[in-house]
């Protein structure tokens, strides 16, 4: 009897209990809010996406035995919506989803190889990150509207990037207060500096993460339905807002996802549009470019340190294996994973490579070149524009906190609007939402279809 009151006192102590309550705490909200979103889809979107802009990556819930397995609020917010939203009309299997299957296929083989310890930890970050979002990202484009979709993101990054400059105005943000007691507060509750100067990071946990994600969405709302002076002044705040990540390759994304869209969008962007956003660009980069540039000759060292380790990676191609996790992979006494001397991968393609094998590699290279023949053909949905503007992240720095989900939506979203016209799409949401109505399913029409730690 003894054994069993200590196992009972101990399941009942402070950090136990909490844990508990917490977690029963989440199943009682998850539940209430599939009653409450289930004939609502686009609320049922509009919350995931406000839960990706302000709820920051430490509020979830651990997982497992030993609670070292984690579930981001955006991730658990991506699967409630995708249950909410199912089932879905018009759904066909394309490139895009045997692709991610085959993603699939290699975690599960990870778990089979050596070091299956290390892969289950990948495994399921590919599962409650990617997948989730991929899915519901997929799931999104049949029940609500693209272009809905592209207004939500872009009412709510206005927002984001209002805040981001209050943030870096006020030197205040007010994100980290919100405090946990996991390891992600300790890792992502901090903020970064460059220069001696306070880089911006919002509800993201890192500037990068913000950067990114900043960029993502800008593509997503040159192609919303609002007036042409109202996209150009929400680019033109996202804009600046990442420029104050000083964050390079979130400038870089947000730039190349501008003048992509600018170039090849042309359903979205008429001429006239395309000679505003043009100057917007010339504007944004004359009043912030010395701001950019002080900060970085002060930074120096650090930048040019950052940029060499992640041209020292490149020495990791060798110990990768076919299929599964790569030969250098160790895990300490701590549980930290270490490829070689590397505990930071700074680049999503080569740790794809160490974590899931060469082919997995190379299915994600193939994709992306589907997407960047989709866009030079002038055949890219606004999603699939935003995921090729991503490439030179997905080489430089690795998938982290909400940015990590936001992508997989767009590249679930990209699959969705590539094989689905906005038409078809809105009256999939119309047959779904009215399930008293009879009506004849709609048949999709096809477009053309080749088929942290950052640094």
């Amino acid at each position: 009897m003894i054994p069993a009151t200590e196992t009972i006192a101990a399941a009942l102590s402070g950090t136990a209990l909490d844990t508990t309550l917490l977690g029963v705490a989440g199943i009682a909200v998850a539940v209430a809010a599939f009653i409450v979103l289930r004939r609502m889809p686009r609320t049922a979107v509009g919350v995931w996406i406000a839960v990706l802009c302000f709820v920051p990556v430490w509020i979830g819930l651990s997982l497992g035995f030993n609670g070292n397995y984690y579930l981001p609020a955006v991730s658990g917010m991506a699967v409630l919506a995708t249950v909410v939203l199912l089932p879905v009309h018009g759904f066909r299997f394309g490139a895009m989803d045997g692709l991610v299957a085959l993603l699939i296929v290699f975690a599960f083989a990870s778990l089979i190889t050596a070091n299956a310890g290390i892969a289950l930890g990948f495994a399921f970050s590919l599962f409650t990150y990617f997948i989730a979002g991929y899915v519901f990202g997929r799931v999104a484009g049949l029940r609500v509207d693209p272009s809905w979709i592209y207004g939500a993101v872009a009412i709510a990054f206005t927002v984001v990037s209002v805040l981001v400059i209050v943030e870096f105005l006020a030197h205040w943000n007010p994100f980290v207060t919100i405090r946990s007691g996991n390891s992600m507060y300790a890792v992502w509750g901090t903020i970064q500096e460059r220069g001696g100067v306070a880089r911006a990071e919002g509800a993201f946990g890192h500037s990068i993460a913000l950067g990114s994600s900043l960029a993502i969405a800008i593509p997503l709302t040159l192609a919303a339905r609002f007036p042409l002076l109202v996209r150009a002044g929400m680019v033109l705040l996202m804009l600046s807002a990442t420029v104050l990540t000083f964050s390079r390759i979130g400038m870089i994304g947000a730039l190349l996802g501008l003048v992509l869209s600018i170039v090849f969008m042309r359903d979205a962007i008429s001429r006239r549009a395309r000679i505003v956003l043009t100057s917007a660009i010339a504007i944004v980069s004359a009043l912030l470019f010395p701001l950019v540039a002080t900060v970085f000759d002060d930074a120096g060292a650090e930048a040019t340190g950052s940029a060499n380790y992640r041209g020292d990676l490149l020495s990791l191609l060798g110990s990768m294996n076919a299929v599964g996790v790569a030969g250098s992979a160790q895990k300490n006494s701590t549980g930290q994973v270490y490829f070689g001397n590397f505990r930071s991968i700074d680049s999503q393609l080569i740790l794809t490579g160490l974590s899931s094998g060469l082919i997995a590699l190379a299915v994600v290279v193939v994709a992306l070149g589907a997407g960047i023949v989709l866009v030079v053909t002038r055949r890219a949905t606004p999603a699939t524009i935003a995921v090729v503007a991503q490439i030179p992240a997905l080489a430089t720095v690795a998938l982290i906190t909400q940015y990590s989900v936001f992508l997989w939506v767009a590249v679930g979203l990209a699959a969705t609007t590539q094989h689905v016209r906005p038409a078809t799409a809105e009256a999939n949401l119309l047959v779904s939402s009215d399930r008293y109505r009879r009506a004849r399913p709609p048949v999709a029409t096809t477009a053309p279809l080749p088929e942290r730690s950052a640094r």
